[in-house]
């Protein structure tokens, strides 16, 4: 269940992109070797494409994989790089707290469904409002490594 929880980003997005290549090679197969096509298969690809990509970017984030301004820190004095990745990280958690309420509102307004499957467009958005939020998390966690190394080893910053 730690293994689920601890990579659960990954998962999902694994999952989602897989579906999106299978729906796809599907719908090649049929369309050249059978002259026809699935519609819903390529709405659902649509789909999980959309959630293998805010997955993923949970997860590069989870790992620090996105680009920063790691140049930046660099070039100020070591003592004072811990409290700037801190207020950096005070600023990334507000903007995800914000994108997270927004993409909340965003999803409780998606009254809509899909043409072909008929899904509703709450389940699509959904991903939104996962995704800005387990990036909330990650951050408060980055926040207290952060505070932790100020409080416990400040020697590595001397």
């Amino acid at each position: 269940m730690r293994y689920i929880f601890d990579n659960f980003e990954e998962i999902m997005a694994s999952i989602a992109i897989s579906v999106t290549v299978l729906m796809v090679t599907i719908n090649v197969i049929l369309r050249y070797g059978f002259g026809f096509v699935l519609p819903w298969t390529e709405e659902l690809s649509v789909i999980c494409f959309i959630w293998s990509v805010y997955f993923g970017i949970s997860s590069c984030y989870k790992h620090k994989l996105h680009m920063g301004v790691d140049v930046v820190i660099q070039l100020f004095p070591l003592k004072a790089r811990t409290p700037s990745r801190i207020l950096i990280s005070c600023f990334l958690l507000a903007l995800n707290l914000l994108m997270s309420y927004l993409s909340y509102d965003y999803m409780m307004l998606s009254n809509k469904v899909t043409p072909v499957i008929g899904m509703s467009y709450f389940t699509i958005n959904g991903v939104l409002f996962l995704s800005f939020t387990l990036m909330a998390l990650h951050t408060l966690r980055f926040i207290k490594e952060d505070v932790d190394q100020l409080r416990y080893k400040p020697s590595i910053d001397t």
